[in-house]
């Protein structure tokens, strides 16, 4: 039986709400099994990622290195994610 994923939209700011282009999104802990992949956000911020319901905690870091993380709780439906970073 196949885990069901949901497609969750998400955008990466920085302190002052402005978009971080390019930077890297990942799953560093979950209460299920997520690939070990990273998504791109555009140059905008903005970034797409498909989990199976349960808690997670999410990682972004920018090109210069900058990190910040959200932990969310995914069940039905598009989960909007906000991760903020320091620059």
């Amino acid at each position: 039986m196949m885990d069901e994923k949901i497609l969750h939209h998400g955008r990466v700011t920085d302190r002052q709400g402005t978009g971080v282009g390019d930077a890297l999104v990942y799953v560093v802990q979950g209460t299920a099994s997520t690939p070990e992949i990273a998504v791109k956000c555009d140059a905008a911020g903005h970034f797409r990622l498909a989990l199976p319901p349960g808690q997670f905690r999410i990682e972004a870091r920018s090109m210069a290195g900058a990190v910040g993380s959200t932990e969310i709780e995914v069940s039905k439906g598009d989960e909007k994610i906000a991760i903020t970073i320091d620059h």
